[in-house]
């Protein structure tokens, strides 16, 4: 008797989905940032009372500001391009109950680390990914009354 994953693969394929919202916010972010009136916006940030009144403001530029945006927005891009692979990668070895243990362990894994990535951008995707992992870990196949694993 075959163990059916449909718990898992429900819960990886919402992870997935969940990783995929941080991969849009990074995508419109470093689109957003060659706009004119972004730069502008941030210009008039950085020209502000309360930003001036920040010790160490003065050594910003509107440039660096919004280079360090752009690297951060291409950070939590790979990141989450990474998450997604990896629920690909374990939904195939979910469906057909391939390599359920191997999946578990890939979802465990990339919970973790992508939610630090992601810097906490994906921790709903990464919690999915957890609890699917611990599921596809300790479920076991059963055994026929006859003693014979199927």
């Amino acid at each position: 008797m075959n163990v059916k994953r449909t718990v898992e693969i429900v819960l990886t394929v919402i992870g997935m989905v969940l990783f995929g919202i941080p991969l849009f916010v990074s995508t419109v972010v470093m689109g957003g940032i060659d706009d004119p009136g972004v730069r502008e916006g941030v210009e008039n940030f950085i020209n502000s009372s309360e930003f001036q009144a920040q010790p160490g403001a003065e050594d910003f530029t509107s440039g660096q500001l919004l280079t360090m945006f752009e690297s951060l927005g291409q950070f939590v891009l790979i990141a989450s391009s990474v998450g997604l692979a990896v629920g690909i990668l374990a939904l195939i070895f979910l469906i057909g109950n391939k390599k359920p243990k191997a999946a578990g362990i890939m979802l465990i894994v990339s919970a973790i680390v992508l939610t630090l990535a992601t810097l906490f951008l994906g921790i709903f995707g990464g919690a999915a990914y957890l609890v699917a992992g611990i599921v596809a870990l300790v479920r076991k196949s059963r055994k026929p009354l006859d003693g014979t694993v199927t």
